[in-house]
């Protein structure tokens, strides 16, 4: 009776340099990973672009982007015959120089050429894009949950969007669902800012479901600060990057209720006779470092008069201090 052993898909195997996981799995756009995986698993037969453009769903144009990338990185070189894996004392040496020579420089210029890439529009056509979602389950079941979104057939620009992120950005599929959604929950849904969102999102490694759950719920959280706060002073125009910042302190770290920022706002009227965001800071900083969480304790603070909307109230020792040192900024 003889035996042998079942070893299924892993019965077959190929070698994947380290590097393409350690350095290069967060830069890389999909279509890169994608071509380098195929002239792995093909290493020494006579393979074409044409021929891995078909196989991979691709242009010849993309595959040859691809394999470039993969030379600059050092991990292929070129040769009279196609592309070859490069020497071990050359990827050493671009790796010694990676280390000592101008690491962060070259990581800005990796994160301005994948930011590039995101900002870009593409113009796949309608067969490119259906070539797309035929080879790959999850971008088909990315295109129908947004179609269920709009409520509508995508659009061109809105499919563009979509490949765009997930294949030359490198998002994937799960990951871009989740951006979408959140997208959809803060009304913005333009290609234009769903790829902008991609690129942001990948610069802060935001690239797993588990990264993108806690992302998007500080995102929603900071978002839901902003429009409480524009409502409580009756802006009605849009925030300044700062602005959006003290709001999201001042409730999302500090925990302030919104009747505390509305005292500490007509107090800041009073005292300034504008809305000034660094004074009200100041009030709210204060109050956040002595404990004072209630009108009550606000009361006592200034003077035993509790602050009401629209009332007068007069300057107390800490309301002059805070003014002069918010002056003393200006």
């Amino acid at each position: 009776m003889g035996y042998k052993i079942n070893l299924g898909s892993w019965g077959s195997v190929f070698a994947v340099p380290s590097d393409v996981v350690d350095k290069y799995i967060k830069i890389a756009g999909g279509s890169s990973v994608k071509v380098l995986l195929y002239f792995l698993r093909h290493s020494g037969e006579d393979i074409g672009l044409s021929q891995a453009a078909e196989a991979l769903c691709m242009k010849d144009e993309d595959v040859s982007d691809a394999l470039i990338f993969w030379e600059q990185q050092g991990l292929l070189q070129s040769a009279d015959d196609g592309y070859i894996p490069a020497a071990a004392a050359n990827v050493q040496k671009t790796a010694n120089y990676e280390q000592t020579a101008v690491p962060k420089t070259d990581n800005a210029v990796q994160l301005a050429a994948m930011r590039s890439a995101a900002l870009r529009s593409p113009e796949f056509s309608p067969k490119q894009i259906a070539d797309t979602i035929r080879c790959d389950d999850k971008i088909d079941h990315l295109f129908k949950v947004c179609e269920k979104m709009y409520g509508r057939p995508l659009k061109h620009a809105e499919q563009n969007a979509l490949v765009t992120i997930t294949d030359d950005i490198g998002m994937p599929a799960e990951v871009a669902l989740m951006l979408v959604d959140y997208c959809f929950s803060v009304g913005r849904t333009s290609p234009a800012y769903m790829k902008t969102v991609a690129a942001d999102w990948v610069e802060k490694d935001v690239i797993t479901l588990s990264a993108a759950e806690e992302y998007v719920c500080r995102l929603q959280s900071a978002h839901s600060a902003e429009n409480t706060v524009k409502s409580l002073f009756g802006i009605d125009r849009a925030m300044s990057q700062k602005e959006k910042e003290f709001s999201d302190t001042w409730i999302n770290v500090w925990g302030f209720s919104p009747e505390m920022i509305k005292i500490a706002y007509d107090i800041n009227v009073n005292s300034k006779g504008k809305c000034s965001f660094p004074y009200i800071g100041k009030i709210l900083e204060n109050w956040h470092e002595k404990g004072i969480s209630t009108p009550e304790q606000a009361s006592k603070e200034h003077g035993g008069k509790a602050p009401q909307d629209n009332s007068s109230l007069d300057l107390s020792d800490l309301d002059r201090q805070i003014l002069e040192e918010y002056k003393k900024g200006d």
